[in-house]
């Protein structure tokens, strides 16, 4: 149907990023999460109230992809700074070398959305192929739920590696903790 070649890409820092909160982001993650928002922990003011925080972290970056002038998707996040909170809530012993931060080393993605009637036509690889490739750490890391299967398929299809588990709070589910190697850009 929608050729992922189609999507135009839109880049955003923290700043310009809070001008699309909430005509661009709250709308697709309504339609994304529609199954779970009545729960507490993905209630859309608390999805916000997450995304500010995210922002107000170094190396916040937001990649939006529309097809002509419609929102298809988006990709958010930023980079884990040194003693990082992510990983607080992990359920699995990972040697800590492997979760030491020093502000450059990861790129937290928290989140991937693609409007539910666009959705397995190649387009959330696009716009993360989008956010990642220009990315300057050394890695990316990511939260799937752990009854997420299709997410789990694609992430692992995309080169995406388990760490170990993890529960960022207390409400939350629980997360599978990916890892993937970036590759410098060229660019």
């Amino acid at each position: 149907m929608t050729d992922p070649q189609n999507l135009t890409f839109a880049r955003y820092l923290a700043a310009d990023a809070e001008q699309i909160l909430e005509s661009v982001v709250a709308p697709i993650y309504a339609a994304t999460h529609a199954d779970v928002i009545p729960s507490a922990f993905y209630d859309l003011d608390r999805f916000l109230q997450r995304v500010r925080g995210y922002m107000r972290s170094p190396g916040f970056e937001l990649v939006t992809a529309t097809i002509k002038t419609e929102p298809a998707g988006l990709a958010l996040g930023y980079a884990l700074p040194e003693g990082a909170r992510w990983w607080q809530g992990l359920t699995t012993h990972v040697e800590p070398d492997a979760i030491a931060e020093n502000g450059h080393r990861t790129f937290a993605l928290c989140e991937l959305m693609v409007h539910p009637e666009l959705q397995r036509l190649g387009i959330a690889r696009a716009i993360h192929d989008e956010l990642l490739h220009k990315r300057p750490e050394d890695r990316a890391t990511l939260l799937v739920r752990e009854d997420n299967t299709a997410a789990q398929i694609a992430y692992a299809k995309w080169g995406w590696t388990k760490i170990g588990k993890l529960k960022p709070y207390p409400d939350s589910p629980n997360y599978d903790a990916l890892l993937l190697p970036l590759i410098p850009s060229a660019d």
